[in-house]
Protein backbone atom coordinates (compact mmCIF):
# COMPACT_ATOMS: atom_id res chain seq x y z
CA UNK A 1 0.00 0.00 0.00
CA UNK A 2 2.60 2.38 0.81
CA UNK A 3 4.28 1.93 -2.49
CA UNK A 4 1.46 2.54 -4.31
CA UNK A 5 0.76 5.60 -2.53
CA UNK A 6 4.35 6.65 -3.69
CA UNK A 7 3.99 6.00 -7.39
CA UNK A 8 0.48 6.67 -8.10
CA UNK A 9 1.43 10.28 -7.01
CA UNK A 10 4.77 10.83 -8.57
CA UNK A 11 2.99 9.10 -11.77
CA UNK A 12 0.30 12.04 -12.09
CA UNK A 13 3.06 14.57 -11.13
CA UNK A 14 5.00 13.18 -14.46
CA UNK A 15 2.43 14.29 -16.84
CA UNK A 16 1.09 17.51 -15.17
CA UNK A 17 0.01 19.80 -17.42
CA UNK A 18 -0.49 23.67 -16.91
CA UNK A 19 -2.78 25.28 -19.59
CA UNK A 20 -0.76 28.34 -19.64
CA UNK A 21 0.68 30.48 -22.27
CA UNK A 22 3.30 32.25 -19.50
CA UNK A 23 6.75 31.16 -20.21
CA UNK A 24 7.53 30.80 -16.29
CA UNK A 25 4.20 28.59 -15.92
CA UNK A 26 5.83 26.42 -18.85
CA UNK A 27 9.41 26.20 -17.51
CA UNK A 28 7.84 24.82 -14.10
CA UNK A 29 5.61 22.60 -15.49
CA UNK A 30 8.64 20.93 -17.36
CA UNK A 31 10.54 20.87 -14.48
CA UNK A 32 7.80 19.15 -12.53
CA UNK A 33 7.35 16.30 -15.13
CA UNK A 34 11.51 15.88 -15.39
CA UNK A 35 11.21 15.59 -11.77
CA UNK A 36 8.29 13.09 -11.55
CA UNK A 37 10.00 10.85 -14.30
CA UNK A 38 14.01 10.87 -12.62
CA UNK A 39 11.64 9.57 -9.80
CA UNK A 40 9.76 7.30 -11.35
CA UNK A 41 12.84 5.91 -13.43
CA UNK A 42 15.17 5.51 -10.24
CA UNK A 43 12.54 3.31 -8.69
CA UNK A 44 12.36 1.06 -11.58
CA UNK A 45 16.34 1.14 -11.93
CA UNK A 46 16.30 0.18 -8.51
CA UNK A 47 13.82 -3.00 -9.10
CA UNK A 48 15.94 -3.99 -11.62
CA UNK A 49 19.08 -3.80 -9.68
CA UNK A 50 17.01 -6.01 -6.83
CA UNK A 51 16.15 -8.43 -9.88
CA UNK A 52 19.63 -8.51 -11.82
CA UNK A 53 20.59 -12.22 -10.50
CA UNK A 54 17.53 -13.44 -12.54
CA UNK A 55 18.55 -11.86 -15.60
CA UNK A 56 20.46 -14.29 -17.92
CA UNK A 57 22.27 -11.64 -20.57
CA UNK A 58 21.99 -12.98 -24.09
CA UNK A 59 25.24 -11.41 -24.84
CA UNK A 60 27.58 -13.69 -22.70
CA UNK A 61 26.37 -16.82 -24.29
CA UNK A 62 28.10 -14.95 -27.84
CA UNK A 63 31.19 -12.56 -28.86
CA UNK A 64 28.42 -9.98 -29.25
CA UNK A 65 28.75 -9.83 -25.58
CA UNK A 66 32.29 -8.52 -26.30
CA UNK A 67 31.74 -5.76 -28.25
CA UNK A 68 31.63 -2.43 -27.13
CA UNK A 69 28.13 -0.54 -27.18
CA UNK A 70 28.21 2.13 -29.58
CA UNK A 71 26.74 5.39 -29.26
CA UNK A 72 23.42 4.28 -30.27
CA UNK A 73 23.29 1.55 -27.13
CA UNK A 74 24.72 4.22 -24.92
CA UNK A 75 21.91 4.06 -22.80
CA UNK A 76 21.63 0.15 -22.24
CA UNK A 77 25.27 0.70 -20.05
CA UNK A 78 22.52 2.14 -17.43
CA UNK A 79 20.80 -1.13 -17.26
CA UNK A 80 22.55 -4.05 -15.66
CA UNK A 81 23.37 -6.77 -18.49
CA UNK A 82 26.04 -8.81 -16.15
CA UNK A 83 25.06 -11.75 -14.15
CA UNK A 84 27.66 -11.08 -11.62
CA UNK A 85 26.54 -10.86 -8.34
CA UNK A 86 25.62 -7.77 -7.09
CA UNK A 87 27.78 -8.62 -3.53
CA UNK A 88 31.00 -8.04 -6.26
CA UNK A 89 29.49 -5.09 -8.08
CA UNK A 90 31.54 -2.02 -8.19
CA UNK A 91 28.74 0.60 -8.67
CA UNK A 92 27.33 2.59 -5.87
CA UNK A 93 24.16 1.20 -6.26
CA UNK A 94 25.61 -2.36 -6.28
CA UNK A 95 27.47 -1.65 -2.96
CA UNK A 96 24.18 -0.50 -0.98
CA UNK A 97 21.86 -3.43 -2.23
CA UNK A 98 25.20 -5.73 -1.04
CA UNK A 99 25.18 -4.32 1.84
CA UNK A 100 21.97 -4.17 2.91
CA UNK A 101 21.68 -8.13 1.84
CA UNK A 102 24.78 -8.73 3.87
CA UNK A 103 22.84 -7.01 7.32
CA UNK A 104 19.58 -8.58 6.51
CA UNK A 105 17.96 -12.08 7.84
CA UNK A 106 16.42 -14.11 5.07
CA UNK A 107 12.94 -13.17 4.40
CA UNK A 108 10.09 -15.22 2.89
CA UNK A 109 7.99 -13.56 0.13
CA UNK A 110 4.90 -15.87 1.50
CA UNK A 111 5.20 -14.05 4.81
CA UNK A 112 5.01 -10.31 3.96
CA UNK A 113 2.01 -11.40 1.58
CA UNK A 114 -0.16 -12.39 4.72
CA UNK A 115 1.09 -9.31 6.64
CA UNK A 116 -0.22 -7.07 3.21
CA UNK A 117 -3.46 -9.13 3.80
CA UNK A 118 -3.50 -8.01 7.18
CA UNK A 119 -2.89 -4.83 6.57
CA UNK A 120 -6.09 -4.42 3.72
CA UNK A 121 -8.37 -6.27 6.22
CA UNK A 122 -7.52 -3.46 9.20
CA UNK A 123 -7.25 -0.86 6.31
CA UNK A 124 -10.96 -1.97 4.91
CA UNK A 125 -11.83 -1.96 9.09
CA UNK A 126 -10.69 1.24 9.60
CA UNK A 127 -13.11 2.44 6.45
CA UNK A 128 -16.01 0.93 7.49
CA UNK A 129 -15.44 2.16 11.18
CA UNK A 130 -14.80 5.99 9.75
CA UNK A 131 -18.33 5.38 8.43
CA UNK A 132 -20.47 3.55 11.01
CA UNK A 133 -18.15 2.34 14.01
CA UNK A 134 -20.16 -0.55 15.22
CA UNK A 135 -19.37 -1.86 11.62
CA UNK A 136 -15.67 -1.39 11.39
CA UNK A 137 -14.93 -2.48 14.82
CA UNK A 138 -17.16 -5.95 14.44
CA UNK A 139 -15.46 -6.66 11.02
CA UNK A 140 -12.11 -6.26 12.43
CA UNK A 141 -13.40 -8.63 15.25
CA UNK A 142 -14.87 -11.38 13.10
CA UNK A 143 -11.14 -11.15 11.00
CA UNK A 144 -9.52 -11.65 14.14
CA UNK A 145 -7.92 -8.59 13.88
CA UNK A 146 -8.85 -6.74 17.19
CA UNK A 147 -9.76 -8.25 20.36
CA UNK A 148 -13.54 -8.50 21.97
CA UNK A 149 -12.55 -6.48 25.46
CA UNK A 150 -13.03 -3.10 26.16
CA UNK A 151 -9.37 -2.68 27.03
CA UNK A 152 -8.53 -3.88 23.77
CA UNK A 153 -10.91 -1.74 21.76
CA UNK A 154 -10.00 1.05 23.64
CA UNK A 155 -6.24 0.45 23.20
CA UNK A 156 -7.06 0.59 19.36
CA UNK A 157 -8.56 3.79 19.51
CA UNK A 158 -5.53 5.74 21.05
CA UNK A 159 -3.11 3.37 18.57
CA UNK A 160 -4.94 3.61 15.34
CA UNK A 161 -4.32 7.26 14.06
CA UNK A 162 -6.37 6.81 10.30
CA UNK A 163 -9.53 6.22 13.00
CA UNK A 164 -11.95 9.60 12.11
CA UNK A 165 -11.96 11.56 14.99
CA UNK A 166 -15.69 12.40 15.17
CA UNK A 167 -16.50 8.87 14.89
CA UNK A 168 -14.01 8.05 17.51
CA UNK A 169 -15.70 10.70 19.67
CA UNK A 170 -19.65 9.04 18.90
CA UNK A 171 -18.67 6.27 19.72
CA UNK A 172 -17.50 6.61 23.02
CA UNK A 173 -19.97 8.69 23.89
CA UNK A 174 -23.05 6.38 23.06
CA UNK A 175 -24.82 5.55 26.38
CA UNK A 176 -24.40 1.51 25.91
CA UNK A 177 -22.97 -0.44 28.19
CA UNK A 178 -20.28 -1.78 26.27
CA UNK A 179 -19.83 1.80 24.51
CA UNK A 180 -19.50 2.93 28.38
CA UNK A 181 -17.06 0.49 29.03
CA UNK A 182 -14.71 1.12 26.14
CA UNK A 183 -14.71 4.91 27.15
CA UNK A 184 -14.15 4.71 30.45
CA UNK A 185 -10.83 2.57 29.85
CA UNK A 186 -10.06 5.04 27.05
CA UNK A 187 -9.33 7.24 29.88
CA UNK A 188 -7.71 5.60 32.33
CA UNK A 189 -4.98 4.86 29.32
CA UNK A 190 -4.77 8.37 30.07
CA UNK A 191 -1.58 9.62 32.08
CA UNK A 192 -2.14 12.93 33.66
CA UNK A 193 -0.04 13.18 36.53
CA UNK A 194 2.18 16.34 36.84
CA UNK A 195 -0.08 18.51 34.15
CA UNK A 196 -1.65 21.64 35.07
CA UNK A 197 -5.63 20.99 34.19
CA UNK A 198 -5.60 23.08 30.81
CA UNK A 199 -2.32 20.98 29.70
CA UNK A 200 -4.30 17.75 30.89
CA UNK A 201 -7.84 18.54 29.02
CA UNK A 202 -5.53 19.24 25.78
CA UNK A 203 -4.05 15.71 25.94
CA UNK A 204 -7.71 14.62 26.68
CA UNK A 205 -9.09 16.05 23.35
CA UNK A 206 -6.59 15.20 20.94
CA UNK A 207 -7.68 11.63 20.57
CA UNK A 208 -11.28 12.85 19.34
CA UNK A 209 -13.68 15.33 18.14
CA UNK A 210 -16.43 15.74 20.75
CA UNK A 211 -19.68 14.78 20.11
CA UNK A 212 -22.92 17.17 19.16
CA UNK A 213 -24.86 15.74 21.42
CA UNK A 214 -24.90 17.30 25.20
CA UNK A 215 -25.34 13.71 27.40
CA UNK A 216 -22.36 12.55 25.27
CA UNK A 217 -20.35 15.29 25.97
CA UNK A 218 -21.37 14.89 29.42
CA UNK A 219 -20.64 11.56 30.42
CA UNK A 220 -16.79 12.16 28.60
CA UNK A 221 -16.52 15.40 31.12
CA UNK A 222 -17.53 13.45 33.56
CA UNK A 223 -14.83 10.49 33.72
CA UNK A 224 -12.54 13.13 32.31
CA UNK A 225 -12.66 15.12 35.70
CA UNK A 226 -12.72 11.78 37.90
CA UNK A 227 -9.40 10.71 36.25
CA UNK A 228 -7.75 13.92 36.53
CA UNK A 229 -8.23 14.12 40.29
CA UNK A 230 -7.43 10.36 40.03
CA UNK A 231 -4.15 10.88 38.60
CA UNK A 232 -3.38 14.43 40.75
CA UNK A 233 -4.50 13.42 44.17
CA UNK A 234 -1.99 16.13 45.99
CA UNK A 235 -3.67 19.12 44.24
CA UNK A 236 -4.93 21.16 46.63
CA UNK A 237 -7.25 23.33 44.11
CA UNK A 238 -10.29 21.20 43.86
CA UNK A 239 -12.01 19.80 46.58
CA UNK A 240 -14.39 17.23 44.83
CA UNK A 241 -14.26 15.80 40.97
CA UNK A 242 -17.22 17.73 40.63
CA UNK A 243 -14.87 20.80 40.58
CA UNK A 244 -12.99 19.39 37.92
CA UNK A 245 -16.23 18.82 35.83
CA UNK A 246 -17.88 22.08 36.12
CA UNK A 247 -14.03 23.74 35.75
CA UNK A 248 -13.65 21.68 32.02
CA UNK A 249 -16.87 22.82 30.45
CA UNK A 250 -16.10 26.59 31.87
CA UNK A 251 -13.19 26.42 29.62
CA UNK A 252 -14.46 24.50 26.51
CA UNK A 253 -17.03 27.78 26.90
CA UNK A 254 -14.70 30.12 26.88
CA UNK A 255 -12.54 28.85 24.24
CA UNK A 256 -15.56 29.14 22.33
CA UNK A 257 -16.45 32.46 23.36
CA UNK A 258 -12.63 33.93 22.76
CA UNK A 259 -12.10 32.40 19.34
CA UNK A 260 -15.02 31.97 17.16
CA UNK A 261 -15.25 34.59 14.41
CA UNK A 262 -19.38 34.23 15.32
CA UNK A 263 -18.90 35.70 18.57
CA UNK A 264 -18.62 39.77 18.57
CA UNK A 265 -18.87 39.99 21.84
CA UNK A 266 -15.87 38.88 23.74
CA UNK A 267 -16.12 37.53 27.49
CA UNK A 268 -13.68 39.51 29.57
CA UNK A 269 -11.47 38.13 32.54
CA UNK A 270 -13.82 39.12 35.40
CA UNK A 271 -16.56 38.05 33.42
CA UNK A 272 -15.26 34.43 33.45
CA UNK A 273 -14.02 34.57 37.27
CA UNK A 274 -17.66 35.83 38.16
CA UNK A 275 -19.46 32.73 35.67
CA UNK A 276 -16.93 30.29 37.94
CA UNK A 277 -17.94 31.33 41.41
CA UNK A 278 -18.92 28.79 43.78
CA UNK A 279 -18.19 26.05 42.00
CA UNK A 280 -15.84 24.76 44.70
CA UNK A 281 -17.85 22.70 46.70
CA UNK A 282 -19.68 26.37 47.10
CA UNK A 283 -16.58 27.88 47.69
CA UNK A 284 -14.51 30.10 44.59
CA UNK A 285 -11.22 28.78 43.16
CA UNK A 286 -8.53 31.51 43.80
CA UNK A 287 -8.24 34.61 41.12
CA UNK A 288 -5.05 34.26 40.67
CA UNK A 289 -5.53 30.41 39.24
CA UNK A 290 -9.04 31.44 37.16
CA UNK A 291 -6.94 34.40 35.72
CA UNK A 292 -4.02 31.95 34.26
CA UNK A 293 -6.57 30.04 32.65
CA UNK A 294 -8.13 33.26 30.98
CA UNK A 295 -4.56 34.40 29.62
CA UNK A 296 -3.39 31.09 28.89
CA UNK A 297 -6.77 30.41 26.71
CA UNK A 298 -6.80 33.37 25.37
CA UNK A 299 -3.37 33.06 23.79
CA UNK A 300 -3.96 29.34 22.40
CA UNK A 301 -6.96 28.00 22.01
CA UNK A 302 -8.25 24.35 22.82
CA UNK A 303 -8.24 22.89 19.48
CA UNK A 304 -10.94 20.20 18.84
CA UNK A 305 -9.08 17.77 17.21
CA UNK A 306 -10.85 17.95 13.82
CA UNK A 307 -11.95 14.99 11.15
CA UNK A 308 -9.50 16.69 8.41
CA UNK A 309 -6.89 18.33 9.60
CA UNK A 310 -4.86 18.44 6.54
CA UNK A 311 -6.45 19.80 3.45
CA UNK A 312 -5.45 21.15 0.38
CA UNK A 313 -7.04 24.76 -0.50
CA UNK A 314 -8.88 23.81 -3.89
CA UNK A 315 -8.03 25.47 -7.01
CA UNK A 316 -9.82 29.05 -8.06
CA UNK A 317 -11.14 29.10 -11.37
CA UNK A 318 -9.21 30.10 -13.90
CA UNK A 319 -12.00 32.37 -15.24
CA UNK A 320 -11.74 34.61 -12.16
CA UNK A 321 -7.85 35.14 -12.26
CA UNK A 322 -8.02 38.39 -14.02
CA UNK A 323 -4.42 38.46 -16.14
CA UNK A 324 -1.53 36.01 -15.91
CA UNK A 325 0.01 37.98 -12.95
CA UNK A 326 -2.40 37.35 -10.53
CA UNK A 327 -2.23 33.25 -11.89
CA UNK A 328 1.27 33.44 -11.01
CA UNK A 329 0.79 34.94 -8.10
CA UNK A 330 -2.06 32.10 -7.14
CA UNK A 331 -0.11 29.14 -8.35
CA UNK A 332 2.66 30.31 -5.73
CA UNK A 333 0.20 30.23 -3.38
CA UNK A 334 -0.76 27.16 -3.58
CA UNK A 335 2.33 25.41 -4.08
CA UNK A 336 3.83 27.09 -1.04
CA UNK A 337 -0.15 25.40 0.53
CA UNK A 338 0.73 22.65 -0.67
CA UNK A 339 4.48 22.97 0.82
CA UNK A 340 3.02 23.54 4.21
CA UNK A 341 0.27 20.42 4.23
CA UNK A 342 3.22 17.63 2.94
CA UNK A 343 5.11 19.31 5.50
CA UNK A 344 2.10 18.64 8.07
CA UNK A 345 1.39 15.05 7.09
CA UNK A 346 5.22 13.74 7.32
CA UNK A 347 5.77 15.40 10.73
CA UNK A 348 2.35 13.51 11.68
CA UNK A 349 3.35 10.31 10.57
CA UNK A 350 7.54 10.31 11.59
CA UNK A 351 6.48 9.76 14.95
CA UNK A 352 4.25 6.34 14.37
CA UNK A 353 5.77 3.54 15.57
CA UNK A 354 5.07 1.08 12.81
CA UNK A 355 7.20 -2.15 12.44
CA UNK A 356 9.66 -2.06 9.77
CA UNK A 357 10.41 -5.23 7.72
CA UNK A 358 13.50 -5.40 5.72
CA UNK A 359 13.00 -7.31 2.39
CA UNK A 360 15.68 -8.70 0.24
CA UNK A 361 14.22 -11.66 -1.87
CA UNK A 362 14.04 -10.79 -5.44
CA UNK A 363 10.49 -12.15 -5.78
CA UNK A 364 9.03 -9.08 -3.89
CA UNK A 365 10.03 -7.24 -7.04
CA UNK A 366 6.94 -9.06 -9.03
CA UNK A 367 4.14 -8.04 -6.47
CA UNK A 368 5.37 -3.94 -6.79
CA UNK A 369 5.39 -3.91 -10.16
CA UNK A 370 2.09 -5.56 -10.92
CA UNK A 371 0.88 -3.15 -8.54
CA UNK A 372 2.79 0.03 -10.46
CA UNK A 373 3.23 -0.84 -14.41
CA UNK A 374 -0.27 0.87 -15.45
CA UNK A 375 0.77 4.52 -13.96
CA UNK A 376 4.15 3.87 -14.94
CA UNK A 377 3.20 3.36 -18.87
CA UNK A 378 0.32 5.81 -18.40
CA UNK A 379 3.33 8.05 -17.54
CA UNK A 380 6.28 7.06 -19.86
CA UNK A 381 3.28 7.10 -22.67
CA UNK A 382 2.33 10.66 -22.34
CA UNK A 383 6.00 11.92 -21.92
CA UNK A 384 6.71 10.75 -24.71
CA UNK A 385 3.18 12.00 -26.83
CA UNK A 386 2.72 15.33 -25.55
CA UNK A 387 6.52 16.53 -25.08
CA UNK A 388 9.21 16.64 -27.35
CA UNK A 389 12.05 17.98 -24.68
CA UNK A 390 14.79 15.17 -25.42
CA UNK A 391 15.14 15.00 -22.03
CA UNK A 392 12.01 14.15 -20.87
CA UNK A 393 11.63 11.68 -24.17
CA UNK A 394 15.41 10.19 -22.86
CA UNK A 395 13.79 9.28 -18.99
CA UNK A 396 10.46 7.79 -20.99
CA UNK A 397 12.21 5.60 -22.85
CA UNK A 398 14.73 4.73 -20.22
CA UNK A 399 11.73 3.73 -18.37
CA UNK A 400 9.74 1.33 -20.35
CA UNK A 401 13.35 -0.25 -20.85
CA UNK A 402 13.67 -0.91 -17.44
CA UNK A 403 10.17 -1.97 -17.07
CA UNK A 404 10.53 -5.04 -19.83
CA UNK A 405 13.33 -5.94 -18.49
CA UNK A 406 11.21 -6.75 -14.93
CA UNK A 407 8.42 -7.92 -17.28
CA UNK A 408 10.85 -10.40 -18.92
CA UNK A 409 12.50 -11.27 -15.44
CA UNK A 410 9.51 -12.59 -13.90
CA UNK A 411 7.77 -13.32 -17.06
CA UNK A 412 4.87 -11.18 -17.17
CA UNK A 413 3.76 -11.62 -20.62
CA UNK A 414 0.83 -8.84 -20.38
CA UNK A 415 2.73 -6.25 -18.60
CA UNK A 416 5.75 -7.03 -21.34
CA UNK A 417 3.86 -6.88 -24.22
CA UNK A 418 1.96 -3.62 -23.55
CA UNK A 419 5.06 -2.06 -23.25
CA UNK A 420 6.71 -3.38 -25.90
CA UNK A 421 3.46 -2.27 -28.29
CA UNK A 422 4.18 1.13 -26.72
CA UNK A 423 7.95 1.17 -27.74
CA UNK A 424 6.48 -0.09 -31.31
CA UNK A 425 3.89 2.29 -31.88
CA UNK A 426 5.93 5.58 -30.98
CA UNK A 427 8.43 4.82 -33.50
CA UNK A 428 5.82 5.70 -36.13
CA UNK A 429 6.50 2.60 -38.12
CA UNK A 430 3.17 0.83 -37.10
CA UNK A 431 1.46 3.82 -36.86
CA UNK A 432 -1.14 5.63 -39.67
CA UNK A 433 1.06 8.88 -39.59
CA UNK A 434 3.52 9.55 -42.60
CA UNK A 435 6.78 8.65 -42.17
CA UNK A 436 7.91 12.60 -42.51
CA UNK A 437 6.10 13.51 -39.23
CA UNK A 438 8.91 11.54 -37.73
CA UNK A 439 10.69 13.38 -34.83
CA UNK A 440 14.33 13.19 -33.03
CA UNK A 441 12.36 11.32 -30.00
CA UNK A 442 10.57 8.51 -32.40
CA UNK A 443 14.15 8.07 -33.97
CA UNK A 444 15.45 7.21 -30.42
CA UNK A 445 12.33 5.18 -29.86
CA UNK A 446 13.25 2.91 -32.56
CA UNK A 447 17.11 2.58 -31.70
CA UNK A 448 15.54 1.69 -27.81
CA UNK A 449 13.21 -0.97 -29.50
CA UNK A 450 15.76 -2.27 -31.24
CA UNK A 451 18.29 -2.43 -27.82
CA UNK A 452 15.36 -4.00 -26.39
CA UNK A 453 15.43 -6.82 -28.97
CA UNK A 454 19.22 -6.81 -28.49
CA UNK A 455 19.79 -7.46 -24.76
CA UNK A 456 16.21 -9.07 -24.15
CA UNK A 457 15.63 -10.98 -27.15
CA UNK A 458 15.23 -14.55 -25.13
CA UNK A 459 12.72 -13.18 -22.87
CA UNK A 460 10.42 -11.34 -25.68
CA UNK A 461 8.28 -14.39 -26.49
CA UNK A 462 4.84 -13.34 -28.65
CA UNK A 463 6.37 -9.52 -28.25
CA UNK A 464 9.00 -10.39 -31.55
CA UNK A 465 6.11 -10.01 -33.88
CA UNK A 466 5.84 -6.35 -33.03
CA UNK A 467 9.65 -5.76 -33.02
CA UNK A 468 9.83 -7.78 -36.16
CA UNK A 469 6.97 -5.88 -37.84
CA UNK A 470 8.90 -2.37 -37.05
CA UNK A 471 12.22 -3.49 -38.54
CA UNK A 472 10.34 -4.20 -41.61
CA UNK A 473 9.00 -1.40 -41.44
CA UNK A 474 12.18 0.32 -41.07
CA UNK A 475 14.08 -1.24 -44.01
CA UNK A 476 11.09 -0.81 -46.49
CA UNK A 477 11.71 3.20 -44.98
CA UNK A 478 15.55 2.94 -45.94
CA UNK A 479 14.77 1.48 -49.23
CA UNK A 480 12.74 4.24 -50.02
CA UNK A 481 14.46 6.57 -48.34
CA UNK A 482 17.80 5.62 -50.72
CA UNK A 483 15.91 6.19 -54.26
CA UNK A 484 14.63 2.72 -55.00
CA UNK A 485 11.69 3.51 -57.12
CA UNK A 486 8.69 3.07 -55.26
CA UNK A 487 7.04 1.00 -58.15
CA UNK A 488 9.32 -2.40 -57.05
CA UNK A 489 8.37 -1.56 -53.78
CA UNK A 490 4.47 -1.43 -54.29
CA UNK A 491 4.60 -3.64 -56.17
CA UNK A 492 5.80 -6.23 -53.54
CA UNK A 493 3.60 -4.85 -51.19
CA UNK A 494 0.41 -4.46 -52.84
CA UNK A 495 0.44 -7.31 -55.19
CA UNK A 496 -2.30 -9.46 -53.71
CA UNK A 497 -1.78 -12.60 -56.70
CA UNK A 498 1.57 -12.78 -56.55
CA UNK A 499 1.26 -13.95 -52.85
CA UNK A 500 4.42 -13.20 -52.26
CA UNK A 501 5.76 -14.82 -48.66
CA UNK A 502 5.55 -12.04 -45.70
CA UNK A 503 3.34 -9.73 -47.66
CA UNK A 504 -0.52 -10.57 -47.30
CA UNK A 505 -3.05 -9.77 -49.51
CA UNK A 506 -4.09 -6.28 -48.82
CA UNK A 507 -0.70 -5.16 -47.59
CA UNK A 508 -1.70 -2.00 -46.33
CA UNK A 509 -1.33 -3.13 -43.11
CA UNK A 510 2.33 -3.98 -43.63
CA UNK A 511 2.53 -0.23 -45.15
CA UNK A 512 1.05 2.30 -42.70
CA UNK A 513 4.14 4.66 -42.96
CA UNK A 514 2.36 6.73 -45.44
CA UNK A 515 4.56 5.56 -48.38
CA UNK A 516 1.22 4.09 -50.13
CA UNK A 517 0.37 7.83 -51.13
CA UNK A 518 3.77 7.77 -52.71
CA UNK A 519 3.00 4.83 -54.95
CA UNK A 520 2.30 6.88 -57.83
CA UNK A 521 5.54 8.47 -57.77
CA UNK A 522 6.70 10.84 -54.67
CA UNK A 523 7.89 14.54 -55.96
CA UNK A 524 11.24 15.58 -55.08
CA UNK A 525 9.94 17.51 -52.39
CA UNK A 526 8.47 14.48 -50.62
CA UNK A 527 11.58 12.33 -51.61
CA UNK A 528 13.57 15.17 -50.05
CA UNK A 529 11.98 14.90 -46.66
CA UNK A 530 11.47 11.19 -46.17
CA UNK A 531 15.19 10.99 -46.95
CA UNK A 532 15.97 13.42 -43.74
CA UNK A 533 13.28 11.77 -42.14
CA UNK A 534 15.00 8.28 -42.53
CA UNK A 535 18.76 9.47 -43.19
CA UNK A 536 19.34 8.64 -39.12
CA UNK A 537 17.74 5.60 -39.24
CA UNK A 538 20.30 4.44 -41.68
CA UNK A 539 23.65 5.39 -39.13
CA UNK A 540 25.87 2.84 -38.38
CA UNK A 541 24.51 2.35 -35.00
CA UNK A 542 21.12 1.31 -36.31
CA UNK A 543 22.49 -0.92 -38.77
CA UNK A 544 24.77 -2.35 -36.54
CA UNK A 545 21.90 -3.03 -33.69
CA UNK A 546 19.45 -4.38 -36.67
CA UNK A 547 22.46 -6.78 -37.98
CA UNK A 548 22.22 -7.92 -34.54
Amino acid sequence: MSFSRLVLPISDLSHVCVQSFDWYCIFQELSLRKKGLECLVSILKCMVEWSRDMYVNPNLQANLGQEQPSDGDGAERKLPDQTTSRRGSVSSLDSTMSSSVQSSQPDHPEQYEVIKQQKDVIEHGIELFNKKPKRGVQYLQDQGMLGTTAEEIAQFLHQEERLDTTQVGEYLGENIRFNKEVMYNYVDQLDFCGRDFVSALRAFLEGFRLPGEAQKIDRLMEKFAARYLECNQGQGEFASADTAYVLAFSIIMLTTDLHSPQVKNKMTKEQYIRMNRGINDSKDLPEEYLSSIYHEIAGKKIAMKDSKEHTITPKTSKHSVANEKQRRLLYDVEMEQMAKTAKALMEAVSHAQAPFFSATHLEHVRPMFKLAWTPLLAAFSVGLQDCDDQEVASLCLEGIRCAVRIACIFSMQLERDAYVQALARFTLLTASSSITEMKQKNIDTIKTLITVAHTDGNYLGNSWHEILRCISQLELAQLIGTGVKTRYISGVARDSQAGIKGFPSGGEEFMPLGLGTLVGGPDRRQMAHIQESVGETSSQSVVVAVDR
